[in-house]
């Protein structure tokens, strides 16, 4: 996933992520056998224990990052950033049983990214309706030719056109030399 979401990461102007990718990538490739395997096994999380329903670190951390935000706003110190995740922690485990004790819980809520079932339908609904699909050979609306992208905004490039002047302003192959290059070393031994 990191080798692909380079170029795009470059194109939108996410420099770091970017960055991300090739140190993760180098990183990878020069641990011994041993390591990579532990890597492969650990390199997900659970939000909340299900088996088979992993998501990768840093969304996990991402998402804590987000939440330990919102409750402290600006008044931010080691020790409360400490004491929120604990409780963050805490009531990640007892949230959904709690709500439903009181009758206001919401099984239509997912896990993991907080969307309702009901907002995502209305999402599909307002892409068909964009998209002139009625039912009747939907597939063969979406595959055939089209006279323009509904969704585009005046103006706007394509991705594949935003990365193919990334890879003109830069080849991946360079841009991945430079930035291994001007990674920070460890010159202690």
């Amino acid at each position: 996933m990191y080798m692909y979401m380079i170029n795009p990461f470059r194109a939108t102007n996410k420099y770091l992520y970017a960055k991300l990718c090739v140190y993760n990538l180098h990183t990878y490739y020069i641990l011994k056998p041993e390591l990579r395997d532990i890597w492969d096994r650990e390199r997900t999380a659970s939000l909340r224990g299900h088996v088979g329903r992993n998501v990768g670190w840093d969304f996990a951390l991402e998402r804590m990052n987000l939440e330990v935000q919102t409750l402290l706003g600006s008044n931010i110190s080691a020790e409360r950033i400490q004491e929120c995740i604990r409780q963050l922690n805490g009531i990640r485990h007892i949230r959904a049983p709690a709500l439903d004790a009181f009758g206001i819980g919401d099984a239509d809520l997912s896990e993991y990214n907080g969307i309702l079932e009901s907002d995502v339908q209305a999402l599909v609904h307002k892409i068909k309706e964009a998209l002139k699909f009625d039912g009747i050979d939907d597939a063969g609306k979406l595959l055939g030719p089209s006279q323009s992208n509904p969704f585009r905004s005046p103006g706007s490039k394509t991705p594949w056109g935003r990365i193919a002047q990334a890879e003109t302003h830069e080849s991946k192959h360079a841009y991945v030399t430079r930035t291994v290059r001007s990674a920070p070393r460890n010159t202690t031994g």
